[in-house]
């Protein structure tokens, strides 16, 4: 299963246990689906960089939250659907992470490039031969 973060502006009203239920039902969504939550982080209430439009109303502030999951592709458009009903939420981005390549140390690499060089038929040049310079 993939990772992916969720980013969440919520109205700036919220109380603390309406915020708590919001991200609980993002979490719910995830579980039903049989997915698995990694983090949570709640930001609570901050600064926009410049204000929304939401329901006639105008938001400068707003309630920041974010959570990381693993959950199957499929999953993504009943979360997208659970947030896009609640008139709670100002605004929402699911992002899949990346998967970062695994660190390979010198020695693996010198292994790795030395087999390479044996199929093809190369010798690997000596430490003599590696210091001495082109005329």
């Amino acid at each position: 299963m993939p990772v992916y973060e969720l980013f969440c502006l919520a109205r700036p009203q919220l109380a603390k246990e309406q915020l708590a239920s919001l991200i609980k039902t993002a979490c719910t969504s995830v579980f039903t689906n049989n997915g698995v939550l990694t983090e949570v982080q709640s930001y609570d209430l901050r600064d926009l960089a410049y204000p929304i439009r939401k329901a006639g109303s105008k938001y400068e502030q707003a309630m920041m939250w974010q959570m990381q999951f693993l959950v199957k592709p499929e999953a993504l458009p009943e979360i997208h659907r659970d947030l896009h009903i609640n008139e709670d939420v100002l605004r929402w981005i699911v992002t899949k992470k990346r998967q970062h390549p695994v660190m390979l140390n010198t020695h693996s690499v010198s292994k790795a490039a030395q087999r390479l060089l044996d199929r093809r038929g190369m010798a690997r040049p000596t430490s003599a031969e590696q210091h001495v310079a082109p005329h």
